[in-house]
């Protein structure tokens, strides 16, 4: 699946990606495949595998052409 980082908690290395099916998965640093969490930009697309309950992201890749940067 697709979406955009549309939130960055810096200290918990932890944020949110509003996902193309209109539902926020929460996410972890830890998910990050190919960077790292310093290098996150708000509005970043990103491809992700989704979880249902809680709504949550994994193998989460930023996709190359990266749009709509600021933290």
């Amino acid at each position: 699946m697709t979406g955009r980082i549309t939130r960055l908690i810096d200290d918990q290395q932890a944020g949110s990606i509003a996902g193309e099916d209109g539902i926020e998965y929460a996410f972890q640093g830890g998910a990050l495949i190919g960077t790292t969490f310093g290098a996150l930009h708000l509005g970043e697309q990103v491809t992700f595998t989704p979880s249902a309950a809680p709504p949550r992201a994994a193998a989460i890749r930023l996709m190359p052409s990266g749009a709509g940067r600021s933290r």
